[in-house]
């Protein structure tokens, strides 16, 4: 503490004599107009504007939600008049999500200290259910009743293990399964079920999916390139082995990466992880050499050397520092 002082009162007598030599201190950088702001729990109000926006309670914070704003519910991209509805949801006692909680990415404004959402995520609560299948119909997991929830603004889906839609049938008694979402009317209101095992699939052809894309800038461009990390999993239809292509995609000019790697499953060797991990070649190209944000992956199979069919998964990638 002692150090402390002494380090204020030689900063202090150092300002004193530069002011009587007539030195002015270099004037402080402007403040920021707005700076980062997060915000997470539960939905107290929830306002459709004349203007299509709206406006927000969350946790006491008054949050504007600007006309194009993503929002997304656990399943799906809503809209702002979606996001305000009234209607309640199936079992639930409040409005719409009122008393739901949200996730809200935003900025402030440091003049007047309001809050404007530049992404969010609600949903009406956070529950899973984690276990073995207890009965086939009704759906009871751990001897909890389970009911699919039948609303526009959180459809249901019922997938796989590895993520691909499976057709809706009887569910055998000791299946693995996991639910997600809410507890109301004394039953879980689920909106995703995953199940462990052979199920037929909705869709048989070949399928890809991305579970993680994430790109870093590493510049300047015209001698480091930029980061790429990318994973997911795939379904082969015949169980040959796939290639699978990795694109940027840069007004609907897609530019290859690079080929992923891939580990077929040892149960079920008709379905696999992807991976790809790799930095872009360094350019001065005034669009490649820009941080890729929208990437596809492509998964080919191979009659021989003819290519017999083509599934895409398209994302836009989390930009992390």
């Amino acid at each position: 503490m002692k150090n402390l002082f002494l380090l204020l009162s030689l900063l202090a007598v150092s300002l004193t004599t530069q002011s009587s030599l007539g030195q002015v201190p270099p004037a402080p950088a402007p403040a920021p107009a707005t700076i980062p702001g997060y915000t997470e729990g539960p939905i107290s109000n929830v306002v459709l504007q004349p203007d299509g926006s709206v406006t927000m309670t969350v946790i006491g914070v008054t949050v504007k939600v600007p006309v194009g704003t993503p929002v997304h519910s656990p399943t799906r991209a809503l809209t702002l008049r979606q996001l305000a509805l009234r209607t309640k949801l199936p079992g639930r006692l409040e409005a719409g999500f009122l008393g739901g909680t949200a996730l809200i990415n935003g900025v402030v404004d440091v003049a007047t200290g309001s809050f404007t959402a530049i992404n969010m995520h609600v949903e009406p609560a956070e529950n899973v259910l984690i276990g073995t299948v207890t009965q086939s119909s009704p759906l009871r997991i751990l001897n909890s009743d389970v009911v699919q929830i039948a609303d526009s603004r959180i459809p249901y889906s019922i997938t796989n293990q590895f993520g691909f839609d499976v057709k809706p049938t009887s569910v055998p008694v000791g299946s693995a399964a996991a639910a997600a979402g809410y507890f109301a009317d004394n039953k879980f209101q689920t909106f995703s079920l995953e199940l462990t095992g052979d199920f037929p699939l909705a869709n048989p052809n070949s399928q890809i999916n991305i579970l993680k894309a994430q790109t870093r800038e590493r510049g300047p461009n015209a001698t480091r390139g930029d980061d790429v990390d990318m994973r997911g999993f795939y379904h082969s239809r015949d169980g040959v082995a796939p290639t699978i292509r990795i694109y940027r995609v840069d007004s609907n000019v897609r530019t290859f990466l690079g080929n992923a790697t891939f580990i077929p499953d040892g149960v079920q060797p008709q379905f696999g992880v992807w991976n790809y991990k790799a930095t872009t070649a360094p350019t001065t190209h005034p669009v490649l050499g820009t941080l890729p944000v929208h990437l596809q992956a492509v998964l080919v199979t191979f009659n021989g050397t003819v290519e017999v069919e083509t599934a895409i998964a398209s994302a836009d990638p989390d930009q992390i520092p």
